[in-house]
């Protein structure tokens, strides 16, 4: 009977490309499969038009080039400044319904003292875009594991029902928080910074 070696799961996402592609660059420099390679569950696609957005932007420079298997070409990029934080790809607006309840959720956490989800979710409902309680969850979710939210009241009292608050540190301005690839990264537009929420849940393990 054939035996197969087991596959460990790549890390995948914006702040992993960067990663990699820092990494890659101190040795040479990278094409887009190379980060590809070191990527899991991205079609490649996805890769490059990463890759392109951070070239376009300007966050990496084009060095070179090498022959592929089908005798093409392959670019070959270096990140310009190592130390620079991961380009993270975003919406200009966020306009879609899925923003704008993100930032009627925001808009409501920075104005409640206190909070539980229900009355979260009836906080940040409008006529045009309501709010589920399930939709008020999945934010309060990503918040808490960022570290923008505290629960209060609740594990010392078990059985009530959890209450939340935003931390005043954390409250850095109107503009809601965005959740990126897949609700793997916070990034706050207000300070124009991301969180790598794998990375914070790694380190709590």
């Amino acid at each position: 009977m054939k035996r197969t070696a087991p596959t460990a799961a790549l890390p995948r996402g914006p702040l992993h490309y960067w990663k990699e592609m820092v990494a890659m660059s101190r040795r040479g420099g990278f094409t887009i499969t190379d980060v590809h390679k070191a990527s899991n569950g991205r079609s490649r696609q996805t890769i490059k038009d990463y890759v392109l957005f951070c070239a376009e932007q300007g966050h990496i420079a084009l060095v070179g080039d090498q022959p592929t298997i089908k005798n093409r070409k392959a670019n070959i990029y270096k990140v310009r400044d190592l130390r620079a934080p991961a380009p993270v790809q975003r919406r200009p607006d966020f306009a879609d319904d899925r923003g704008r309840r993100a930032q009627q959720l925001w808009t409501a956490i920075r104005a409640l003292r206190q909070f539980t989800i229900r009355e979260l979710a009836v906080a940040a409902s409008t006529d045009a875009v309501p709010v589920t309680v399930k939709r008020a969850r999945e934010y309060v979710g990503t918040l808490a594991g960022a570290g923008y939210l505290a629960e209060v009241g609740h594990r010392a009292h078990p059985g009530l029902i959890a209450r939340w608050r935003l931390l005043p540190a954390k409250n850095t301005g109107p503009k809601a928080p965005a959740t990126l690839a897949g609700g793997t990264i916070l990034y706050d537009r207000n300070l124009e910074q991301a969180v790598n929420l794998n990375d914070l849940a790694g380190r709590a393990a």
